[in-house]
């Protein structure tokens, strides 16, 4: 079963009753649970308890509270805050044991007609002209870390392909080339409609942060770097076309005490804003 498929599998929540779930984690090695995936979860749950008369979620806040244990399943718990005549809401904590890892609140409202604008899609170079993540593995084997390498060569949920790679490796903060990365569903089908957001959640963590250690020329293949999620913001725009590329544009907001903030838009290839990210998490230089 490829890594897609143990992901959109774990998204199938055990009902417990009207407000109560139950899931876990797939294993791929790591020594937690990854956070995008305690967010899809948490929205899952959430959404399950949404009447389905076209509510969709637009607004996610999440804290990441504890690192989730693996081999440990999730309890999910919704309490039902409203359900007024356009827009629900809900807050969803996740505990392993007694111990809450991650709480969640979500907001889900009917689609309607207004004002439209966003910020134009950057122009970049198309994904086919890029190499991928197992040729990059190969082309900077002598400065990336086995850890580093693995990672790249993984079957992921998602394969991403940044758009300046030589930056990607080596950020310059005089370039906003390096915060920019094409993201695609490692999928033979397309995914069932109601899980849509739940791979968007998912993906919106995955280099979130990262982008905070632009202006330090500094990226998350570091060895020194250590970093850890703490909050997290999502808006969703639009619906993400999974049949395409995604063009991810990461920028810093600011560092201090440790900690650093960094913001995502996603667009589809069209150019539709998908969705943007709001990501504080700590950060620190083992060296320093």
């Amino acid at each position: 079963m490829s890594e897609y498929d143990e992901v959109v599998a774990s998204f199938n929540l055990e009902k417990m009753d009207d407000n109560r779930f139950r899931s876990r984690s797939p294993r791929f090695g790591w020594r937690r649970i990854y956070g995008g995936l305690l967010l899809s979860h948490a929205l899952r749950a959430a959404q399950l308890t949404v009447n389905t008369d076209h509510r969709e979620p637009h607004s996610l806040h999440g804290y990441f509270l504890r690192p989730g244990e693996v081999a440990e399943p999730l309890e999910l718990q919704v309490e039902r805050l409203l359900d007024g005549r356009t827009i629900s809401n809900r807050r969803v904590t996740i505990t392993q044991g007694t111990r809450p890892v991650f709480c969640l609140q979500a907001s889900f409202r009917k689609s309607a007609a207004g004002l439209v604008y966003q910020q134009p899609m950057p122009d970049v170079v198309p994904p086919e002209d890029l190499p991928d993540e197992k040729h990059l593995a190969g082309l900077y084997a002598s400065v990336l870390s086995h850890g580093a390498q693995t990672y790249l060569k993984r079957g992921k949920v998602f394969e991403l392909r940044p758009v300046d790679h030589r930056l990607f490796i080596h950020p310059d903060p005089q370039r906003r080339e390096s915060g920019l990365i094409w993201a695609r569903l490692r999928a033979k089908r397309q995914p069932a409609a109601e899980l849509s957001w739940a791979l968007l959640a998912y993906l919106s963590d995955m280099t979130a942060l990262n982008g905070s250690l632009h202006p330090h020329g500094r990226n998350f293949f570091d060895a020194d770097i250590q970093m850890a999620s703490l909050d997290h913001a999502l808006w969703i725009h639009n619906r993400p076309d999974w049949s395409d590329w995604l063009l991810m544009s990461h920028e810093a907001m600011g560092n201090e005490a440790g900690m650093g903030v960094g913001r995502v838009n996603l667009f589809n290839r069209t150019g539709t804003l998908v969705a943007s990210v709001v990501q504080q998490g700590f950060i620190k230089s083992i060296s320093d």
